[in-house]
């Protein structure tokens, strides 16, 4: 068990600085050609699919971190790498009474993330909300009309998903290391947070009006995924939760924005 949390320690330790290494390459050494290939079209989907799905899956199926930690409710045959049902049944067979079994133990946590996410979607609508709504005038008095808010507040399904798989990745590293959900939970955010601020890019995103605005979303996102991943650890439930919140946060800010540059 020892050896097995050390080397958990080590999948996180790795993957902070993988991100590290990778935000430097991209900020200070854009010339450089395989630097530029490797930031660019299908070579960096690859390497971004690999590094927020690859990384937490090998250290799953290696048994480093069972699948209850990362919040992966009803797919344990995932960690043992074997079909549910065993091919003699047949796989259809074998993956529809799986399926059905899934769907049975999330019942009992889906009226309870329904209703946490419903109230995190008003407190975050409100937030952003007001913040925007004060903000714009802080905007438009400084004269900030150059910004795209389009592209900048722009959410894609896969860039959720590597977020909350990330994400519960370190929730769940420091969930099986101290055996306490709430260390977890709280423990994740922290990681997250120094990944964050060990980018050397950071502090640049946080004096671009809207870019900055996005990370600080992004981190009320962290935070409310948090709480609700606390009540009820099952991330397969969580991730339209995830994206719901996110993309009514960003669309909130960015509309503001774009009401701005239009007054402007």
């Amino acid at each position: 068990m020892t050896d097995t949390r050390w080397q958990l320690v080590a999948y996180v330790f790795v993957s902070i600085i993988l991100r590290m290494v990778a935000a430097q390459l991209f900020r200070r050494r854009m010339n450089i050609a395989w630097v530029r290939f490797l930031s660019e079209g299908w070579a960096a989907s690859v390497l971004r699919f690999v590094y927020y799905i690859g990384l937490p899956y090998i250290a799953l199926v290696l048994g480093v971190v069972p699948t209850r930690y990362l919040g992966l409710v009803g797919f344990d045959w995932l960690q043992v790498g074997d079909f549910p049902g065993g091919l003699e049944s047949g796989v259809v067979a074998g993956l529809r009474d799986y399926l059905s079994l899934v769907l049975l133990n999330w019942l009992p946590g889906v009226g309870t993330i329904a209703g946490l996410g419903v109230v995190m979607l008003l407190f975050l609508s409100l937030m952003w909300w007001g913040y925007a709504h004060f903000r714009g005038r802080v905007v438009a008095d400084l004269g900030i009309g150059t910004l795209s808010p389009r592209e900048e507040t722009s959410l894609g399904v896969m860039q959720v998903i590597y977020q909350a798989v990330h994400w519960s990745f370190y929730r769940g590293a420091i969930w099986l290391l101290t055996d306490d959900l709430y260390l977890g939970v709280t423990g994740g955010i922290i990681l997250v947070g120094v990944e964050w601020m060990l980018d050397p890019g950071w502090v640049e995103r946080l004096r671009r009006p809207l870019a900055g605005e996005m990370l600080l979303i992004d981190a009320s996102v962290l935070i409310a995924s948090a709480v609700i991943f606390f009540f009820v650890p099952n991330l397969w439930l969580l991730i339209p939760i995830h994206w719901l919140l996110a993309a009514v946060s960003r669309r909130i800010v960015g509309t503001g924005q774009l009401r701005v540059a239009g007054s402007g």
